[in-house]
């Protein structure tokens, strides 16, 4: 199973109606509320304010919030050059690539974005788009709520979701369910440390796919399995940069942990822009076909 996630309201109840997630979309799952997202940004007033809240980790793909925040200002510079980016940011600090993105915003959108870390939110006005932090109150005039995230519905409603009463524990060399023997879970909804991207989720996949072929055949599975991540972000429409890591197995942690090898790249560029779109392809067709 793959359950996937589910978006976490009880801290914003003004924010869980259909009417609310309409005018305050989330926009983490492709689909209406992307388009719906698109639509607002394109007709947000001249000078006005573009609002990303960024929720506490573990969320689904940790530079996600920080390459839209990219995406939108991009668009900004092109349409609306006086508006502006606000990046509200639960965490303490950028959660992935930082010092790219921050590299980033001071020199290709200077100006544009305002990144606000350690700016959890306390309340929002769903009518007016105000926003109030533990910090302080802004006035936004598009306000894209990223809520806080759980394993999917179905592995919450299972008892799967058994760590925190959120995420999925698993043995990590068979991804078989702690809770649920002969259940195996993978991707987003599995409780590690590890990030929550397609790539894992892929990687994941494969390991417990070979631990099921092995348990077939009568033969223990690879008891230290090894797989890595690669995750590509767009800073514009042409240009990306990357991070790669290698994680392992460790049997005294019982826990996938970072190992030697993978890399981030030292800058944005055209090129690594087309190497994400290769890579894409690559994990579809891995992945679908």
């Amino acid at each position: 199973m793959a359950p996937g996630i589910s978006f976490d309201y009880s801290q914003l109840p003004m924010a869980q109606t259909d009417a609310a997630k309409a005018r305050v979309p989330h926009a983490w799952k492709a689909g209406p509320q992307t388009q719906a997202l698109a639509r607002q940004l394109q007709h947000m007033r001249k000078g006005g304010v573009f609002a990303i809240t960024v929720p506490p980790l573990p969320y689904r793909c940790p530079p996600g919030p920080y390459e839209r925040a990219c995406q939108v200002a991009w668009y900004l510079k092109q349409h609306n050059p006086t508006g502006k980016v606000l990046v509200l940011d639960a965490n303490p600090g950028i959660t992935s690539k930082r010092a790219l993105f921050e590299r980033n915003w001071a020199e290709q959108y200077a100006g544009l974005i305002d990144y606000q870390p350690g700016s959890e939110l306390s309340a929002i006005d769903v009518d007016t788009g105000a926003v109030r932090t533990i910090f302080d109150t802004w006035k936004t005039d598009v306000l894209n709520v990223i809520p806080p995230q759980a394993a999917g519905r179905l592995a919450l409603d299972t008892g799967l979701a058994n760590s925190e009463g959120r995420w999925c524990d698993v043995d990590f060399v068979t991804y078989e369910s702690r809770t649920v023997p002969g259940v195996h879970l993978l991707g987003d909804s599995v409780d590690s440390g590890l990030p929550k991207s397609a790539h894992i989720a892929n990687s994941q996949a494969k390991v417990c796919a070979s631990s099921m072929i092995a348990r077939l055949a009568g033969v223990q599975p690879d008891p230290l399995p090894v797989f890595a991540n690669t995750c590509y972000s767009y800073v514009d429409d042409t240009s990306a940069m990357h991070v790669a890591n290698v994680y392992r197995y460790d049997p005294e942690k019982k826990d996938m942990v970072s190992a030697q090898g993978g890399g981030l790249s030292a800058y944005p560029s055209e090129k690594e822009g087309t190497d994400a779109r290769s890579w894409a392809k690559n994990i579809w067709s891995d992945t679908l076909d």
